[in-house]
């Protein structure tokens, strides 16, 4: 939504700068001078070849209109302005921006200190209760009182009895100091728990940067995109069926000589697999099913003939730790996996005549719900592109462990999100997809499919993980999707109205709002 405000803005802008009317560069690129102005005003969502033929008509990249970076910055701060500590600023969303027009370092300045704001008040949280709950810290706690307690015991009785005799000063003494010294040790010990403390001061997570590096890119990585469709008639002995996970056994032995194994779960620590790398053995756990288990293979051979562009991605600015390097090296290394078994352009094609239905593009792909729906977010290629999607996984805790947009739609980075989206409504009928048609808060309308799906555990007794998955667009493309298919469009009682999060939203009366309704 904050990238739709920004993306009319900017043309009017340039447009304007050249000394254009809207009629001439209307006639430019190939639209209405009417359509153009809705446009610039934001009332419709632009992409693909209009927005390429628009570029070229400003003489400017595409980049320099979709401007994502701004997006994403404005975005942040909308949701910032939500938090109770700026109760009483009462931060207007155009003043956010101007602002971001005018000082955009100042804006993200902003947002890299509340970024530490939020870190260290999560750090206190969590520190406070590990200091409550964890059972060394309990004993070691304890451990000091009776330390301290001792001592004074020892110290009181050599106040008060000083005609003791030496023989016996000197016992009590020598206890005194003994104690003093387990005091010491104790101390050490327990301070030296809370310094190994993982919450180091972080300004952003892993997983936010990791985020950033793919909006960054938009979802779309060229140089992987172009090594899978090298690789690919390397791997699939048939091109008509697809690449079967036989096929990437059969390349990693020939190719790598790499032996595929299937393991017991127990053996893997959880994980779906493990590579080991002096053996050249890659196990997989027996537990996961045939699509996992291929998914994984392919990420394999990402790992050995994709490295050297994982790594140039990987070595992005935007990752500032270890753990965000590799927590980014796993998700493209997942991307190539994607790309090597959902070729792009036939891929493209097929989803277009089957109207996104996506259990059938399952069956065609022997692919999962979530494998599908991950694809379908990275049809992004210039002058090739799918339907801008966006896409969260949620547990059913509400903790969101993916999220990326590309259909306008703001996620929320620092908040839970709206109880009234479909991904939380999901699981009550697990398995079974759920469409919504929503209306947000910038009376944009997009369409919603949501459905659960399962993590199997490794054995019976294993608890299973269960995850929603919400995909969207812009309802714009609502007649590309089966699933809008019944939806009644036209009449306002059929469409949900919907907040962000409830510390931003705008429903006054929403018997679900967790926070107090804040009026701007």
């Amino acid at each position: 939504m904050a990238g739709r405000a920004l993306l009319g803005h900017r043309i009017r802008t340039i447009r304007k700068d050249l000394g254009k009317t809207q009629a001439e560069l209307a006639a430019d690129a190939g639209v209405s001078a009417a359509y153009l102005n809705l446009i610039e005003h934001n009332r419709r969502t632009i992409g693909g070849a209009l927005l390429l033929r628009l570029a070229e008509a400003l003489k400017v990249p595409p980049a320099d209109l979709t401007g994502s970076e701004e997006a994403r910055l404005l975005a942040d701060l909308e949701e910032i302005g939500g938090d109770p500590l700026f109760a009483k600023t009462n931060l207007d969303k155009q003043d956010l921006t101007k602002t971001l027009g005018v000082a955009p370092t100042m804006a993200s300045a902003m947002v890299a200190l509340y970024r530490a704001y939020r870190s260290a008040n999560e750090q206190i949280d969590a520190l406070s209760e590990r200091i409550s709950y964890d059972p060394f810290l309990a004993h070691a706690a304890h451990d000091v009182v009776s330390r301290i307690t001792s001592i004074r015991s020892f110290a009181e009785i050599l106040h008060d009895h000083s005609d003791m005799g030496h023989e016996q000063r000197e016992k009590f003494t020598k206890s005194m100091a003994e104690e003093s010294e387990r005091l010491s040790s104790a101390a050490s010990e327990m301070f030296s728990f809370l310094n190994s403390f993982e919450g180091a001061r972080q300004t952003m997570l892993p997983a936010d940067e990791v985020d950033d590096l793919l909006y960054d890119h938009g979802n779309y990585f060229d140089g992987l995109e172009k090594l899978a469709d090298e690789l690919r008639p390397k791997v699939e002995t048939d091109p008509d069926h697809g690449v079967f996970l036989a096929d990437i056994i059969s390349y990693l032995k020939k190719k790598h000589n790499v032996e595929l194994h299937r393991e017991n779960p127990e053996k893997l620590d959880q994980k779906n697999s493990i590579w080991d790398e002096e053996t050249r053995s890659l196990y997989i756990s027996k537990a996961a099913p045939l699509t996992a288990s291929r998914f994984e293979a392919a990420k394999m051979i990402s790992r050995l003939d994709a490295h050297d562009e994982v790594e140039k991605l990987a070595a992005s600015p935007r990752l500032t730790t270890d753990k965000a390097r590799q927590r980014a090296r796993e998700s493209l290394h997942g991307y190539f996996a994607g790309a090597l078994i959902f070729p792009y352009s036939s891929f493209l094609q097929t989803v277009t005549d089957l109207r996104h239905d996506i259990e059938m593009i399952q069956q065609l792909y022997a692919a999962s719900w979530e494998q599908v729906c991950h694809r379908l977010t990275t049809l992004r290629r210039p002058g090739e592109e799918g339907i801008p999607f966006h896409f969260v996984r949620s547990d059913i805790a509400g903790n969101i462990s993916k999220r990326f947009s590309a259909s306008g739609l703001q996620i929320p980075r620092y908040g839970g999100i709206c109880p009234r989206w479909a991904i939380h409504s999901a699981f009550l009928t697990p398995g079974n997809i759920k469409s919504q048609l929503v209306k947000a808060p910038d009376t944009s309308t997009y369409l919603f499919i949501a459905r659960t799906v399962t993590k199997l555990g490794a054995a019976f007794k294993d608890p299973r993980s269960i995850y929603s998955i919400l995909l969207g667009c812009d309802a714009t493309y609502a007649d590309r999707l089966v699933y809008a298919d019944g939806l009644d469009r036209e009449n306002a009682d059929s469409i949900t109205n919907v907040g962000l999060t409830c510390r931003q939203c705008h429903i006054e009366n929403c018997n679900q709002r967790a926070h107090d309704f804040v009026e701007t």
